[in-house]
């Protein structure tokens, strides 16, 4: 495996040293090094979480104005089964947000195509949720050589828009305050981090891992702090999520089983989840190839963003800790 152009993480080495993996933790985990991959554009930020050649690697994709930091607690529970997680800012957001257009899921998959190169794998096992599992399905649809395993957490499956509605107009709708912030400015790190605390995502309390989720976020200086995130790259992205043949044409092109893992709870903790039973009743039959597995107690966030919520989801992907 090539690693170059690494950046250790000092803060990784005060907080994370002496983790035991065997007992998870709701605190902060930075991930260990930061790669820059060539990519169509510039460079493509990647991190790996964990010590160098530890275990077997699998890559992250993260949500639609998410970043790497999403990941952090289900790092924790994949290391603790073996496995060496790396996961990208997709083009942007967080570190890769200088990338420009184009968007759009087939740009994802070849930067991801690109990553794994990098990597010097043939093939990974990727998971990606939200927005990033719509990026596997393109991955595994155009690229299906490179990749070993496929899961998609609470994402890759396309809703129909309703009857009357445009994108642009189902987009609030479906992403809420996710989107809303993108135009938003903050005075300061603190003024970022209680905008999402009273979010009902986060009603099972707030973290120092979701300190670290929403200070990564934070760019520019006060009293202008803003997202990372390019509103660009959001509305360039969900066209492909509603509007493109790619992802259904992949899904149900798939050659293998495919775990599907739904948060029972959906974006704001609303009861009947991003993917409301009936609506499952009606799209998994035409993609025969998904295993629907359902966590309970968890919305779209938690899911990963918790401890309890991101080890349920290790344990339905990959069984017991080693």
């Amino acid at each position: 495996m090539r690693e170059v152009d690494c950046h250790v993480s000092t803060t990784f080495l005060t907080d994370c040293m002496y983790t035991d993996y065997s007992l998870h933790m709701d605190t902060r985990f930075i991930p260990s090094e930061k790669f820059n991959v060539k990519v169509d554009g510039g460079d493509l930020a990647l991190f790996r979480f964990g010590p160098k050649n530890s275990g077997t690697p699998v890559l992250l994709i993260h949500g639609v104005t998410s970043t790497n930091r999403a990941f952090q607690l289900f790092a924790q529970s994949l290391i603790a089964r073996g496995f060496l997680p790396y996961a990208v800012d997709l083009r942007g957001r967080g570190d890769s947000n200088q990338l420009s257009a184009p968007f759009g899921m087939r740009a994802h998959a070849r930067d991801l195509v690109a990553v794994i190169d990098y990597l010097g794998l043939e093939k990974v096992d990727v998971i990606g949720h939200s927005m990033g599992a719509f990026v596997a399905v393109a991955l595994v649809g155009l690229y299906p050589d490179r990749v070993s395993r496929t899961t998609l957490i609470d994402g890759g499956i396309p809703l129909p828009l309703p009857p009357g509605m445009t994108i642009e107009e189902v987009l609030p709708l479906v992403l809420g305050p996710a989107l809303s912030r993108l135009a938003m400015k903050f005075s300061t790190k603190e003024e970022y981090r209680n905008y999402w605390k009273v979010q009902p995502a986060f009603n099972k309390g707030w973290t120092s891992a979701l300190d670290e989720y929403a200070d990564y976020d934070l760019r520019g200086q006060s009293p202008e702090f803003h997202s990372s995130t390019n509103v660009d790259a959001v509305i360039g992205d969900n066209q492909d999520m509603f509007g493109e043949s790619l992802i259904v044409d992949s899904l149900k092109g798939l050659k293998e089983e495919v775990l599907f893992v739904k948060a029972e709870r959906g974006l704001q903790n609303e009861p009947l989840g991003l993917y409301p039973p009936m609506v499952l009743d009606y799209v998994l039959p035409q993609y025969p190839m998904l295993k629907l597995e359902i966590v309970e107690d968890v919305n779209h966030y938690d899911i990963l963003l918790e401890a309890t919520g991101a080890e349920k989801c290790a344990h339905i992907i990959y069984g017991d800790r080693k």
